[in-house]
């Protein structure tokens, strides 16, 4: 111990040396900061002594210091920490700025040498801290933070060929590298896109906005011009481009669309489909293309902007089935759809879908970048040269945009944000440098998605074509006939609001609501009428203090919608042939702002919730009045609506991508209902598609996995995390924290010491405690365990995952491990019972969409806390004995260590395996439904069941074709008395969830053995 207290006494003189010297610059510079401002990133020293509480505009200041050097030698997996960007350059490394909780690396160009590039704020038309940033091809140098830097939310970038400029954001980069700036005051707008003007390209381009104005520039003098405020609706725009004759821009989002009044062509949506937009322009008149979130649109020119002549372009997107891309060719539109390896793009705002692209790479490849998935992308891409698209293999890093740069693929990211995220002090994100060939070593390439989920079809109508080039098992699951999904997505109010959390006794109601209405105003009250005696339950704003008849008592139930917006529940019963008044909520929770109108959920007395499976042959036993809206969850079932009509359902393939159609198969489907069909593994073909010979309703979805799984096992693999702990072993457990105060990663031991893990020497020093941080890294536990399986409560439901080791059915000698936490920016990962999982968020702050989840990799380590720091994966619990090799950086003497590596080296942890099920000798009632079980992204699945009744039962095993509650029947196995029935599936069997249903009341057990 007497070393340590020397390392750390010395270590504080030197901090109080460049504080003198730093008071001294300050004196002379007139300002503490001013130093701060004239130095690169790299060298941001402490300026708080402490984070405060997670979002406290209160710090307490201290002397600013002479920045540390850091240290410019580490490269781990592909990053190097010293070239990480942040939100907030003013303040010595501290983050105390309102506005700046996000800084994704929205664009990043080779050129003049160095390689280019720009971080965004979340939402700042008017600049922000943020920089234009030059890297040299040397990366072991600091790179440079460029004084013209206005910061903003910009991605848009281009190579203007006339001018020989490259446009970045408000930036215009000459030859040499000289920066000129469009100021913010005179465009103030959200750069996504760059685009060559259709009618002066030598000296003008067009700007294009994330509000949905559109501007021209002279690149020589940089006189600005709006000329469009907003001519086609929709929000959050994403990408502009030029060619045949034509600017083409996208968006992804519909809210906050502003006065659908601006805009020249469209309006409101019609449907819920209807979010975002594919626009054009043709020097005079807009046009619409399409009625869905779209991000990217480019060519074959690449980052020039576009063409002036008749170049193909290229636009993507996605709709609630599959990843959509279409093609401009010779004036027509083509559209082809693509499976989603991951959901965390899919949330309705589009926030979470930054700037997706396709974009030419190292050896004059292209590469396409959407929903979790890099796929090869041909060049030719066209309507009758179609091949070439090829999955590489799904990613968790967040990618804002990519390029080939000195010899490497380079990935820009987007990787920690504090919006809704208090477990981060500031937003920091980096770059990645590999190869192409590394992508193929991250995960799978699996995908899911299809043509149609429970659509209207009509008869002899082809479908869009869906890609099945790439993938080596893949399996089609058809229906005919609606299928009712009972996940549907409850909301607050009629129009807005998602329950994030609902109890059980409340999902399955029936439920009256209203708009949310004017926040400024008193929220309204409603009434609807019950023909039968029934509870009602109201769901109140728990944000002020609203006062109800007394005739509603308080119950102990509870929901929360949005972020953390809590509700109190009260409840009355009234006799048939009550109107039942809920009252207006006219008490503000803070000035200026009204809660929401009450909610209502009505239970009838007998004990059923009067859900409607036939409307024609059961009497509403609810009516509503005024604007008050009746929502009825659908029922729990994977029945479909009767027809005994019979549907014959063709697949037709595109073999060489020529788009020329060939019968496939056919299937003949007698009445409503649902079957599968494994696509043969020598399928020689790159599109598929459906038509039927009747008008219907059809779902048709296919899950396309690989046989290639990364297997844990491999030498190399248990080499890269050999220092962190297993199951059962020592180890120097922690949590962490991103700092707020600085740009040091802040940890704390089980046993309760604090250290800084400091970014300039990747070291660490000891800390005062610090209570306040201590209570915001306090581990609950998300999750139990029974002798069944992993248990979650998601939206008022249980939800069960597979279990790995025994040993993480109970906290380890330290406590419970965290089980999940946001680390690249709005996307969460989750580590339960041994199993990584990816977790796609809906809104930042609110719980996961746990339904949508992915596993990524099985393990057996004592991994206490994880996060993202400077553009590094960061794992703790590590070995007291480890070595260090590069990944693991471990302080003998302060008794402590880290594990580091990239987001994607967990593709390499381990292949995700386990065991569990529904059922472990369970009282299982007659045709009611188990609790749903995890099975995508499994490989090899074998099921066990077995009963202690005396007569054979029947169990039907249904499964979730998309996590939404699409519940179709897949298999009946009959259980004799005294015996287990084992069912194997194909290999290239997947479904998002299992469940099961047996015919009679008995004790069962299912379990599930996932290899």
């Amino acid at each position: 111990m007497p070393v340590c207290r020397e390392r750390i006494l010395s270590r504080r003189l030197q901090r109080g040396f460049r504080c003198i010297i730093a008071v001294v610059v300050g004196l002379v510079c007139g300002s503490a900061s001013c130093f701060a401002d004239a130095v690169p990133d790299h060298q941001a020293a402490t300026q708080a002594t402490s984070d405060g509480p997670a979002n406290s505009p209160t710090m307490s200041v201290v002397a600013a210091t002479t920045p540390p050097a850091v240290r410019t030698d580490i490269q781990i997996s592909g990053v190097y920490p010293h070239l990480t960007t942040y939100g907030i350059y003013s303040q010595n490394g501290g983050h105390y700025k309102e506005g700046h909780r996000e800084c994704g690396i929205g664009a990043i160009v080779p050129w003049a040498g160095k390689l280019w590039m720009v971080n965004y704020a979340p939402h700042q038309p008017s600049g922000s801290e943020h920089k234009l940033f030059s890297v040299d091809p040397d990366l072991t140098r600091p790179m440079t933070v460029h004084p013209e830097s206005v910061g903003g939310t910009p991605a848009g970038r281009m190579i203007h060929a006339e001018s020989n400029q490259l446009l970045i954001a408000h930036h215009l980069i000459d030859a040499q590298g000289n920066v000129r700036t469009i100021q913010p005051k005179d465009m103030p707008i959200r750069v996504t896109a760059i685009a060559r003007h259709l009618k002066d390209p030598t000296n003008m381009v067009y700007y294009i906005d994330m509000e949905g104005s559109i501007w021209e520039a002279n690149v020589h003098t940089l006189a600005v011009k709006r000329l469009f405020k907003k001519p086609v609706p929709g929000w959050h725009g994403k990408g502009g481009y030029t060619s045949q004759g034509r600017l083409i821009i996208s968006n992804n989002g519909e809210l906050h669309v502003g006065d659908y009044g601006d805009v020249l062509v469209g309006g409101k949506a019609k449907t819920p489909e209807e979010r975002g937009v594919l626009a054009e322009f043709d020097g005079t008149n807009w046009k619409i293309v399409e009625r869905r979130q779209f991000t990217e649109v480019t060519g074959p020119q690449g980052i020039t902007g576009g063409s002036d002549g008749d170049d193909l372009v290229w636009t993507m997107g996605w709709d609630r089935r599959s990843v959509r891309l279409k093609v401009l060719d010779h004036g027509k539109w083509h559209t082809y759809l693509l499976p989603k390896a991951a959901y965390c793009n899919d949330a309705s705002h589009g926030w979470y879908t930054e700037w997706p692209r396709i974009r030419e790479i190292t050896e004059g490849r292209w590469m396409m970048d959407m929903h979790g998935m890099f796929f090869d992308f041909p060049k030719t891409f066209c309507s009758t040269h179609s091949a070439g698209i090829k999955p590489i293999g799904s990613h968790l890093r967040y990618v804002p945009d990519f390029c080939a740069w000195n010899g490497k693929l380079v990935l820009a990211t987007d990787e920690t944000s504090i919006q809704g995220n208090p477990l981060a002090g500031q937003p920091q994100s980096n770059l990645w440098f590999g190869s192409y060939e590394d992508l193929k070593n991250w995960g799978p390439a699996s995908g899911y998605g299809g043509p149609w989920v429970n659509d209207d079809v009509t008869a002899n109508t082809p479908s869009d074509p869906f890609l099945v080039a790439g993938f080596d098992r893949r399996i089609l699951h058809l229906a005919i006939g609606t299928l009712h999904p009972d996940e549907n997505t409850a909301l607050r109010s009629t129009d807005q609001l998602p329950i994030t959390r609902l109890p059980a006794q409340l999902a399955s109601l029936p439920r009256v609501t209203v708009k949310r209405g004017d926040w400024h105003e008193p929220a309204k009250g409603f009434e609807f009428v019950l023909r039968e005696p029934a509870t009602v339950y109201l769901a109140v704003d728990g944000r002020g203090s609203a006062s109800l008849p007394p005739m509603w008592k308080l119950t102990d139930l509870s929901l929360t919608w949005t972020k953390n917006a809590d509700d109190r529940i009260y409840a009355c019963d009234f006799p048939a042939g009550s109107v039942v008044t809920v009252p207006s909520h006219r008490v503000p929770h803070h000035e200026g702002a009204f809660a929401v109108p009450h909610m209502a959920f009505v239970k009838n007395i007998d004990g059923t919730s009067d859900q409607i499976a036939d409307p024609k042959n059961k009497t509403p036993k609810i009516t509503v009045r005024g604007d008050a809206t009746l929502t009825r969850p659908m029922a729990d079932t994977a029945s479909h609506s009767a027809s005994a009509t019979p549907t014959r359902v063709t697949l037709q393939i595109d073999q060489n991508g020529n788009g020329v159609w060939t019968d496939f198969d056919t299937i003949e489907m007698v009445g409503d209902g649902a079957t599968n069909k494994i696509l043969p593994p020598d399928l020689d073909a790159v599109w598929l598609r459906f038509q039927t010979d009747r008008d219907c309703v059809a779902t048709a979805i296919l899950h396309q996995t690989t046989s290639r799984m990364i297997d844990g096992r491999a030498a190399d693999n248990q080499a890269l995390f050999a220092g962190i702990a297993g199951v059962g072993e020592e180890t120097l457990g922690c949590v962490v924290y991103p700092a707020k105060r600085n740009r040091n990663l802040r940890v704390i031991t089980t046993d309760d010491r604090h250290f800084d893990f400091t970014k300039s020497g990747f070291e660490f020093e000891s800390d005062p405690a610090d209570k306040e941080l201590a209570d915001l890294l306090r581990i609950e536990p998300e999750f139990t365990v029974d002798e069944a399986s992993v248990i979650l409560q998601y939206k008022g439901k249980r939800w069960r995952l597979p279990k790995g080791d025994p040993a993480y059915d109970q906290p380890f000698a330290s406590g419970w491990p965290r089980a999940s936490r946001e680390v690249e920016s709005e996307r969460h990962l989750a580590n339960i019972h041994g199993t990584f999982y990816e977790l796609p968020l809906v809104t930042n702050g609110a719980p996961p969409a746990w339904n949508l989840m992915r596993p990524v990799s099985s393990h057996t380590k004592q991994i206490t806390d994880f996060c993202s720091w400077n553009g590094l994966l960061v794992l703790c619990g590590v070995r007291p004995d480890a070595k260090a090799d590069g990944h693991v950086y471990r302080d003998s003497a302060q008794g402590t260590g880290l594990w580091f590596g990239g987001i994607d080296d967990l593709w390499k942890l381990g292949k995700p395996v386990g065991r569990g099920g529904p059922w472990w000798d369970t009282t299982v009632e007659s045709g009611v439904p188990s609790d749903p079980y995890l099975m995508k992204g499994y490989d090899q699945k074998t099921a066990t069941l077995s009963h202690t009744s005396d007569q054979p039962v029947t169990v039907k095993i249904q499964v979730d074709l998309d996590g939404t509650g699409l519940w179709v029947d897949y298999h009946s196995i009959v259980v004799e008395p005294g015996a287990q029935a084992v069912h194997r599936f194909a290999p290239e069997f997947s479904a998002c969830w299992v469940r099961a249903v047996a015919d009679q009341a008995a004790q069962m057990t299912l379990q599930f053995d996932y290899q």
